[in-house]
């Protein structure tokens, strides 16, 4: 049995949201409560809201979510769209109305992959030793 790190970050040393999933699970169905819960905390908090309610971080509102080509399909597409949020992702291959990438854009998905790298260091992520979710986070 594997496990997948599923990670929203704003650069390469601030993950915002994670999740830790099944290796033969699918990480896209993940994409929507990962961002949901991420723009909810980033959120600007109403005039005369209670303290407990979310503040605006320094990292600010998202605006775009980066992705790999398993992000591009239109559910995803659709749930970016519904949060505000622009998703940078090449098209799947099969993919009937493909929407054009922003190169400049999906450079910096390399952001993600620089973090990914960095948790990685650590062996017992590396190597997946805590098989059950409550123990790796």
């Amino acid at each position: 049995m594997t496990t997948k790190i599923v990670a929203v970050a704003s650069d390469e040393s601030t993950a915002l949201a994670f999740d830790v999933v099944p290796g033969q699970a699918h990480e896209a169905p993940r994409l929507k409560p990962l961002l949901r819960r991420t723009v909810t905390r980033l959120r600007p908090a109403a005039s005369g809201a209670s303290p407990s309610e979310p503040v605006l971080s320094p990292v600010g509102p998202v605006e775009q979510m980066v992705g790999d080509k398993a992000y591009g399909g239109q559910p995803q597409r659709e749930a970016c769209t519904a949060l505000g949020v622009v998703l940078v992702s090449p098209p799947k291959k099969n993919a009937i109305a493909p929407v054009p990438l922003d190169k400049a854009a999906y450079r910096e998905r390399n952001r993600i992959e620089r973090l990914f790298a960095k948790i990685k260091e650590f062996r017992r992520i590396a190597t997946r030793y805590e098989k059950l979710k409550e123990t790796a986070l």
